[in-house]
């Protein structure tokens, strides 16, 4: 049964209406819930009175001579609104949490029902930590305005474990103060549904690999050939190709897609940890491990795909180690007595010289014709520069919206140059580049003044005065950061908006103001 009455009332446009109909209210002692006051119109919520109050108290608001009208209605304008972002927030596909300064929940639909195994109606008003405990990016979030993107986290409540992607996003006031934030939920199964659907075709498994040229098309139709096959491949290319990208793509394209693809980088870790993270441990082998011992990440791939960057890197004891399970399919954990079989397609990365390597005793040569079953080149970017157009464009998209700016292209001037530099980092360093170029932008189109490489370390103009080609490259670089803050401070008018607008936090402007002694 409802429980209030909501009253339309159309009146003149003048002064003092609103306070003669709230008179009426008042002598009529009768509770008021809620007032909108709009041109020409008052919307009422009150209490639920007896039909002869009704009909009473609207002739005592119809005689009041400004008003032209009233009559009830179903809900007030704010109350329709509310109902209908509600709906659609409860509708999308998302868990949508919105969380008070004081770390409360305010809102929390139908999606974070079906994620935490919680009813709204159970945490609305509470902390958020009775549903999601001890998650430090969602305090850091509200506490120093620390915002992040596509997390994968890991929570547990009274009533279960939750596996998600979040982004969490700070409220703000107008005094540039946290007032809360909204963190959207994606459920981690849902989301690798979701991937596998794309990146189980061509496109989708090469949608990373941007290049018409013939280089890279031939590369990417051995890939093709490579992926229906589990032999050993060995990824040969300079740093900054993409080889991961590659890797990828052979599992993506194979029979193992739908089984996991498991990363190391051989380069990472000491020996020790290494061996431990690629074989796995029995519980007491070594002080710190854990009570109950851990599958290496060789067990973690069964059935899929490993992938060893920098193979390269690995220590003889390791090359040794990693040998046995290339010519028998087992691997033994350490401290462990029992050998395990694996069935794991092992696909290996490196920028070194491996022939080399063996005549200097630093690489095994048995290995190396295990691992060098498929040999798969990348090439460098110099030898398909009739990409860098299609890469300049991809990296304005992708970095637009990671660093929240809206460059919308790049005029011929930056292409050409970018045509005559050799790029000895490659597509990584061709990123950097270009992720420089949009910060020091002041419009929309980069031009050739925004240019600074990595190896000639210069910048063609900075506010309207040429380099000093004496200076440090430390002094270069602060003097690049100082005039990218200056400028972003003077568009944007806050520091709030200025560090959204570079993707840094509220703090790092402030620091930094202060370490540059900015006046703005």
């Amino acid at each position: 049964m409802n429980r209030y009455l909501r009253l339309e009332i159309s009146t003149e446009d003048k002064i003092g209406i609103t306070f003669k109909v709230l008179e009426k209210i008042y002598l009529a002692n009768i509770n008021l819930i809620s007032l909108e006051v709009f041109p020409r119109k008052l919307y009422l919520k009150i209490e639920k009175i007896e039909y002869n109050e009704i009909l009473k108290l609207m002739e005592n608001i119809k005689i009041i001579e400004e008003v032209s009208e009233i009559k009830t209605i179903e809900l007030l304008n704010y109350e329709q609104n509310e109902k209908r972002l509600r709906a659609i927030i409860d509708a999308v596909d998302d868990g949508i949490l919105v969380i008070d300064k004081n770390y409360n929940i305010e809102l929390f639909n139908s999606y974070c029902e079906n994620i935490f195994n919680y009813k709204k109606d159970e945490v609305i008003g509470k902390s958020f930590e009775k549903v999601i405990k001890n998650n430090k990016s969602i305090i850091n979030l509200i506490k120093h305005g620390n915002e992040y993107t596509n997390i994968n986290t890991t929570s547990e409540n009274n009533r279960g474990k939750a596996c998600y992607i979040t982004t969490g996003r700070a409220i703000w006031d107008d005094d540039e103060k946290v007032v809360g934030a909204v963190c959207s939920i994606k459920d981690m199964k849902k989301a690798i549904e979701m991937a596998k659907v794309v990146c189980h075709t061509r496109d989708g498994a090469f949608k990373d690999i941007v290049g018409t040229s013939k280089v890279i098309e031939q590369t990417k139709s051995v890939v093709e050939l490579i992926a229906k096959g589990s032999s050993t491949v060995l990824i040969r290319g300079e740093s900054g190709t993409g080889k991961e990208l590659f890797a990828k793509a052979i599992h993506n394209l194979s029979g193992r897609k739908e089984n996991p693809f498991v990363v190391i980088n051989c380069a990472a870790l000491p020996d020790s940890l290494m061996e431990s993270e690629l074989f796995g441990y029995e519980k007491g082998s070594f002080t710190g491990a854990l009570n109950n011992g851990k599958d290496g990440l060789i067990k973690n791939a069964d059935n899929g795909t490993l992938f060893l960057d920098e193979v390269g890197e690995l220590s003889p004891l390791l090359q040794a180690k990693l040998l046995r399970v290339l010519q028998d399919g087992k691997v033994r954990k350490v401290g462990g007595t029992k050998e395990e079989k694996v069935n794991v397609r092992i696909i290996c990365a490196t920028n070194r010289n491996l022939e080399a390597m063996i005549k200097e005793k630093k690489f095994r040569e048995d290995l190396y014709y295990r691992l060098n079953v498929i040999p798969l080149v990348i090439p460098p970017l110099r030898e398909r520069k009739e990409d860098i157009p299609y890469l300049t464009k991809y990296f304005i998209e992708f970095l637009n919206h990671r660093i929240n700016k809206n460059i919308k292209s790049a005029d011929n001037e930056f292409i050409n140059e970018l045509l005559k530099y050799d790029w000895p980092g490659n597509i990584r360093e061709l990123k950097n580049v270009i992720e420089r170029a949009i910060n020091l932008c002041s419009n929309d189109i980069l031009t050739s003044e925004c240019l600074l490489f990595d190896n000639k370390i210069f910048l063609q103009k900075i506010n309207t005065k040429e380099v000093d080609n004496e200076k440090t490259l430390r002094e270069m670089v602060e003097e690049v950061e100082k005039y990218t803050i200056v400028n972003a401070l003077k568009k944007e008018k806050s520091i709030r908006a200025a560090a959204r607008k570079l993707n840094v936090t509220h703090g790092t402007i402030i620091n930094k103001i202060k370490k540059y002694n900015i006046k703005w």
